[in-house]
């Protein structure tokens, strides 16, 4: 499921980062794709504000960025981006904290995840939770537990 993040709606929420910083996309883009790397995944980075005589838009790996300009902001680049998408929205997952855009993606269908939320998925290093111990399906003494035979 492809990833569209509020990138400095995500900034205050990374250890380490900060808004005031000089570099703060450049370094939440960086975490971004390894994350993402190794999820397998791509997101798209919306940024408020581009850089006078910028207007680059940036790539790196599974990570593109997004640099808005007025009058245009990340929110609203961001639900126009799902509202293009139409039907396959639902495959998509909004990252921000903001209660507006939250409501117009979900009701455009829409998965949404908190910035905080996304956050601690980041410095987990992305692992979910590992199922409980499985014992092998070759093991002879697995299946006579499974039928009611003595092991």
């Amino acid at each position: 499921m492809p990833f569209l993040i509020d990138g400095h709606n995500l900034i205050p929420h990374v250890r380490g980062l900060s808004l005031a910083q000089l570099d703060d996309e450049l370094a939440l883009l960086e975490i971004l794709d390894s994350y993402f790397k190794g999820e397998r995944k791509k997101a798209v980075v919306f940024f408020d504000k581009a850089a006078p005589g910028s207007g680059q838009d940036l790539q790196r790996g599974f990570v593109s960025a997004h640099f808005t300009r007025p009058p245009l902001n990340a929110d609203k680049a961001i639900r126009n981006a799902v509202r293009g998408l139409g039907r396959s929205a639902a495959n998509y997952t909004v990252v921000t904290s903001d209660l507006e855009v939250s409501d117009n993606v979900r009701r455009l269908g829409a998965q949404v995840l908190s910035s905080a939320e996304f956050a601690q998925r980041l410095t987990s290093g992305g692992k979910r939770k590992k199922s409980a111990k499985r014992e092998p399906t070759d093991n002879v003494d697995y299946w006579l537990k499974v039928f009611g035979g003595k092991s």
